[in-house]
């Protein structure tokens, strides 16, 4: 006993040790913000007030391997809502010349992160409200940064190194994921009947001009859909956009379109905005039109926002602050729904 006793002592120790020699040593940073919001509806949808305290922990790791390449990870938790959240996760290994592939298990993907690339001081013109197309939670606020939603999180993508040419630089991504719009997957798998794949393309001038689109594409899988009169059929959202910077003063335009799985929905949506930047102070303003196609009976929705923003900064402190209408109609039908919100945020980093 006193010999099997001493085998599995050296054999933890053996174990304790190779963990140790492996860990990871991460970077901790954060920061903290008071907000405020008001909201005024034409309708009982939305109203009061309320303030809010927004904290974010940042987890951060890189190293580089024995052949040069680097590795990082990356792990963001935020209690926004009120309750502890992993709000974003990636993992990524460059290999010098033949590119990087990345690892997205909640966020951080290429696609999402052109789903609205219009400057703004604050929130995009429909970031901060509540205000629902009135036939999809998931496009509350009339969203009209649907692109790369899909496939966010659960992903893998690869990125090839950045090209440069006659003043620009190009870079393009393609990914995938196994199990698309079921969100992060763990080490036994997640299987929600749909697979996709997006393709992002950005192309950035050194004369101030950015142009970029994106591809995402579902295959559904899905067998006897419980929805009557539905017909299980593949997805495919396109974006499209330009930018522009001189001195100053940025301006920006967009627009999607979704075709939607499963004969759900069709999405499309435009946008634009305008942003004046000098020293620590910003201001921005942007409209954004998303529009929920008809579908059977159910009308077909637009919902209109604009906003106007301000941002500025003092050392670790920033203040900012947006007003923001927006107005939702269905077609055939007289009036339409509106909120009109303004929100305040004070934000601290350490």
């Amino acid at each position: 006993m006193n010999k099997l006793k001493k085998i599995g002592l050296s054999a933890l120790a053996g174990s304790l040790a190779m963990t140790t020699a492996n860990a990871v040593d991460y970077v901790i940073a954060g920061d903290a913000a008071i907000g405020y919001t008001g909201e005024s509806a034409n309708t009982s949808i939305a109203n009061g007030d309320g303030f809010a305290l927004d904290t974010s922990i940042y987890l951060d790791a890189s190293g580089s391997l024995d052949n040069g390449w680097d590795v990082s990870f990356s792990m963001d938790w935020d209690n926004e809502a009120g309750n502890v959240s992993n709000t974003s996760t990636q993992a990524a290994v460059t290999m010098g010349s033949m590119g990087t592939i990345q690892i997205n298990q909640i966020g951080g993907s290429a696609a999402n992160a052109i789903d609205d690339v219009t400057p703004s001081a604050y929130e995009e013109a429909y970031g901060m409200g509540g205000l629902s197309d009135g036939t999809s939670a998931a496009r509350v606020a009339g969203d009209a940064g649907f692109f790369g939603s899909s496939t966010n999180s659960g992903s893998i993508q690869y990125t090839l190194p950045a090209l440069e040419a006659s003043g620009a630089t190009v870079t393009a991504s393609i990914g995938f994921d196994p199990a698309s719009n079921t969100g992060a997957a763990s080490f036994n798998g997640t299987q929600g009947g749909e697979s996709g794949m997006f393709y992002v393309l950005r192309v950035k001038h050194e004369s101030g001009l950015e142009v970029g689109a994106g591809l995402e594409e579902i295959k559904s899988e899905r067998v006897g859909l419980p929805a009557a009169g539905k017909d299980a059929k593949d997805e495919e959202s396109v974006t499209a956009f330009a930018k522009y910077a001189m001195g100053p003063v940025s301006v920006g335009y967009q627009e999607s379109y979704q075709d939607s799985i499963d004969g759900a929905a069709d999405f499309e949506a435009n946008m634009w905005s305008i942003a004046y930047t000098a020293g620590d102070m910003s201001i921005s303003y942007g409209e954004t039109e998303a529009i929920t196609k008809g579908l059977a009976a159910t009308a077909e929705r637009t919902t209109d926002a604009d906003a106007i923003a301000v941002s500025y900064s003092m050392g670790s402190m920033t203040i900012q602050a947006q007003r923001s209408e927006q107005a939702r109609s269905v077609a055939g039908t007289a009036g339409s729904t509106t909120l009109d919100e303004t929100g305040i945020k004070v934000s601290f980093a350490f």
